[in-house]
């Protein structure tokens, strides 16, 4: 008999790195151009940048928090994730979509 417990769900996830998973760091990817901003919250509102905290394709974030649902800009939905940004020591909401 086996002294190892079977995972499964999010759990599993979290464990191979992906949604949810907490502590793991993901590089910025695939900006078309300009920057991905660093957010007080999970809207594409200007208000809501960071201004310190700018990131370009290949820098490196935290993931420290959950994924949640947000708007991004033209009001469509985006899923945000709340990151610690070791560069600049700032945490925020990003952009999912540009992690990898």
């Amino acid at each position: 008999m086996s002294d190892f417990e079977k995972i499964e769900g999010q759990e599993l996830e979290e464990a191979a790195g992906g949604v949810g998973a907490k502590g793991v760091y993901k590089t910025v990817a695939n900006l078309p151009s300009g920057y991905l901003a660093v957010r007080t919250a999970p809207e594409a509102k200007y208000e809501n940048e960071i201004q310190s905290t700018k990131l370009y394709n290949g820098d490196v974030v935290q993931i420290t928090g959950n994924y949640v649902q947000g708007t991004t800009f033209g009001g469509g939905a985006a899923t945000y994730v709340w990151v610690f940004v070791p560069k600049t020591g700032v945490s925020g909401y990003v952009n999912a979509a540009f992690l990898k």
